[in-house]
């Protein structure tokens, strides 16, 4: 494996599956800023992943580990956790996934951002839905510049105006070492729930204008698309809920109410397909009184 570089981010890709791995590698390898050390967790595939990895070992800095134990299908942010560990003194990190792309100038754009605000610690990308054939779904609609704030980044997820994705942010290693990732079965929720806290820990998130990262959207390819998976969906969204009623501040404001509403609702809808229990969406509006009666009461009424 190449030597360890002296640079300040790291990218890590907790990996499992080799169908688009060669892309996302051949997107990384094509940066215009190369200050960046590659690190790639095998989480015990079944596939050979190393065979897609070995030809970038003469073209990065790159670091890949095989582990013998499958964490993912368990606790996939455990996962996340444990090649987050794999690094070593970078200081900045970036989590990207094993079938995602980026453009060729981000590490240089993150670079040239971070400069001018030199005290902030978490960043984000613009973002993109990609299909297998890397044609673009969902083109998003670019950033402004300047910071958003945890709230605004939250809601703007919740209304649907803004998708989510870990590969969009880049975050400073001592926010992970403050505060450790949120787990939630599948994982489901606990990127969403984790960069808003790390948001609020930074007083917002900067913007990075420009060409987006792309997230790959493949049916039964990752967990947002799979189905099957409704109840222990349902589980961690239930969770969610009753994290979030701890830990957002702004549970009086409208603009939140009619948010989290537009959110639960199309979760039940869309992503659980309408299938799910009584007792469960019972547990579901129990969790939402801690944060919105109203909100509560009206998706019980909708769906009972």
């Amino acid at each position: 494996m190449n030597s360890m570089s002296t640079a300040m981010l790291a990218i890590i890709i907790p990996a499992y599956k080799r169908r688009f791995l060669s892309r996302t590698l051949d997107s990384i390898a094509a940066q215009s800023c190369q200050d960046f050390t590659l690190y790639i967790g095998d989480d015990a595939s079944p596939e050979d992943l190393y065979s897609i990895v070995q030809p970038f070992e003469g073209k990065l800095s790159l670091r890949y580990h095989h582990f013998d134990e499958n964490l993912g299908g368990k606790d996939l942010v455990a996962h996340w956790e444990r090649c987050l560990r794999m690094t070593q003194n970078e200081q900045w990190v970036l989590l990207f996934s094993d079938d995602d792309t980026m453009p060729p100038d981000a590490v240089e754009r993150f670079y040239a951002k971070m400069e001018v605000f030199p005290g902030k610690k978490f960043f984000r990308f613009p973002l993109s839905r990609i299909d297998e054939n890397d044609g673009v779904e969902y083109p998003g609609d670019g950033l402004p510049n300047g910071i958003q704030s945890a709230e605004g980044m939250l809601l703007d997820y919740f209304e649907g105006k803004r998708p989510s994705a870990a590969c969009e942010y880049v975050f400073a290693r001592e926010l992970f070492e403050q505060e450790a990732m949120i787990h939630f079965p599948l994982a489901w929720c606990s990127d969403v729930a984790t960069w808003y806290r790390y948001a609020s820990l930074s007083d917002g998130v900067v913007n990075i204008p420009g060409a987006p990262v792309c997230w790959r959207n493949v049916s039964n390819s990752n967990i947002s698309n799979t189905s099957g998976l409704q109840g222990r969906k349902m589980r961690a969204l239930i969770e969610f809920m009753c994290w979030l009623g701890k830990h957002y501040t702004g549970k009086r404001d409208r603009r939140f109410r009619r948010a989290l509403y537009a959110y639960v609702k199309c979760n039940l809808s869309i992503s659980f397909e309408g299938i799910f229990s009584r007792k469960d969406l019972i547990s579901l509006t129990g969790a939402l009184l801690c944060i919105s009666p109203s909100v509560a009461l009206r998706i019980l009424f909708k769906y009972y």
